[in-house]
């Protein structure tokens, strides 16, 4: 398994820094890890970037509309910048039973009358990426006391502790980290990435999005299943005009 020092002198030796079968020396190593732990804080703000999904679940307490999320949290995981879904699961009946909860947009929680209404269980939510934690709010607020919440949040690779860590990730990572770190390096030791690194990099990065993209249902609007202009009623892909 490779290390953080093997894709190091590996990205080193793109550049023309070390030649093949010389090693980086320490301080070099050290600008190396650096620059990979800069290239992985930024992918992590590129959902294309993320190869896993974590679910989380957490107790929703009777009447309180907001909780934390983030390292420490209410949901304590990983500041997310987005969020893949939020439900919640009901564990009064035998078989604990799952919601779908709809996402509310700035404008459509601007727009929310009444934010403090209280029902039984919620319908949607509203997420708020604060820093350094995030704020995720029921609506209506729920006063049930048997559910919990259940989120999903994209889960980025975290950054490498040290050149001896090892670098455990899917096919197409190390040569995407090679590649980009070359290219990040170069600078730093004042050289001219070739054109066919530049493509290298930018296809490796193509390359791995290109993997990590999700099939997602697609949503439609209710009042575009309604009656169309002059009476008739809008085309139904089962059923035929």
């Amino acid at each position: 398994m490779a290390t953080v020092l093997d894709i190091a002198t590996a990205a080193a030796q793109e550049i023309g820094v070390v030649a093949a079968g010389e090693t980086l020396t320490a301080d070099d190593g050290a600008l190396a890890l650096s620059s990979l732990n800069d290239l992985l804080d930024q992918w992590a703000a590129e959902r294309l970037q993320i190869y896993t999904v974590t679910r989380s679940t957490w107790a929703i307490v009777s009447g309180t509309q907001n909780y934390t999320v983030g390292s420490g949290g209410d949901v304590n995981i990983a500041w997310p910048v987005y969020l893949e879904y939020v439900n919640y699961q009901d564990t009064a009946p035998t078989d604990t039973t799952e919601y779908q909860l709809s996402p509310l947009t700035e404008q459509a929680w601007s727009r929310v009358p009444i934010k403090t209404l209280e029902s039984p269980q919620p319908t949607a939510y509203y997420y708020n990426p604060t820093y350094p934690l995030g704020t995720l709010s029921f609506w209506p607020v729920p006063t049930s006391a048997t559910l919990q919440g259940v989120l999903g949040a994209p889960t980025a690779v975290a950054a490498f502790a040290s050149l001896s860590t090892a670098v455990a990730l899917p096919p197409g990572y190390r040569r995407m980290l090679i590649k980009n770190l070359a290219m990040d390096m170069a600078s730093a030791f004042e050289r001219e990435p070739s054109p066919g690194l530049v493509m290298d990099a930018r296809e490796s990065k193509a390359v791995v999005k290109r993997s990590n993209k999700r099939l997602m249902d697609m949503d439609i609007e209710v009042a575009a299943l309604g009656q169309a202009a002059g009476g008739r009623h809008a085309y139904n892909i089962t059923q035929g005009p």
